[in-house]
């Protein structure tokens, strides 16, 4: 899968390893108010933002204090702490970056991730600065069920879809991706094992484990 002059990289699970940041991270708030998130209320947020998280819990869940600026205000707080103690560069990721800069490739981050998280993030880990730019949640308004995150992103680098690799983690995103026209590459992550077949059937290109997986192939 030579000759591609873009790269966009999804954030949490691509480039870093943070599935762990947001894994029942809703539970963990309204655990305090006696409340139980079920998997079916999960299920129903996927691809969602983290605004529209907290007012869908808020719409079913009247009693919470606050209403869904109350949710919102308590959540950021878990993400901080969460990303601060348990997010991590995924193996083999910054050397891949430098591969990529040496080559001349550029680079952003399309994320649904709030840009305060996510630049903090990656600038707190030395990557924010292999990127032109990043768009988030905020920029686009919509989730990755459409393709916008991705083809502003490669409108504002100069290229075209065809041109530019997606890196994803979540299989409906590499599903997208590839309907708009991107090559992708598609990184396994056990947070989303039950749509491992749809990311594989979806991808150019698979990581199973680190990016070194890429030597030869991109």
């Amino acid at each position: 899968m030579n000759g591609f002059k873009g790269a966009i990289f999804d954030m949490d699970g691509t480039l870093l390893d943070s599935m762990r940041v947001w894994k029942r991270l809703t539970q963990g708030y309204l655990t305090q108010f006696g409340l139980h998130v079920t998997d079916e209320e999960y299920a129903a947020c996927e691809g969602f933002s983290q605004p529209q998280v907290a007012q869908y819990f808020a719409d079913r869940y009247p009693q919470l204090p606050g209403g869904a600026a109350g949710l919102m205000e308590g959540m950021d707080q878990l993400i901080t702490a969460r990303y601060e103690t348990v997010a991590k560069p995924r193996d083999g990721v910054l050397p891949f970056l430098d591969g990529l800069r040496r080559r001349g490739v550029k680079m952003a981050v399309a994320t649904l991730t709030a840009r305060r998280h996510a630049e903090k993030a990656l600038r707190d880990r030395d990557m924010l600065d292999y990127f032109d730019f990043m768009l988030t949640i905020e920029d686009v308004g919509v989730s990755k069920y459409q393709p916008d995150i991705y083809l502003m992103s490669a409108e504002r680098l100069g290229l075209t879809p065809a041109d530019c690799v997606v890196f994803e983690d979540a299989p409906y995103a590499c599903t997208t991706a590839k309907k708009a026209g991107f090559r992708v590459c598609g990184v396994v992550e056990a947070a989303y094992a039950a749509g491992e077949q749809e990311l594989r059937a979806s991808s150019d290109l698979i990581i199973e484990h680190s990016f070194d997986e890429l030597a030869g192939k991109l």
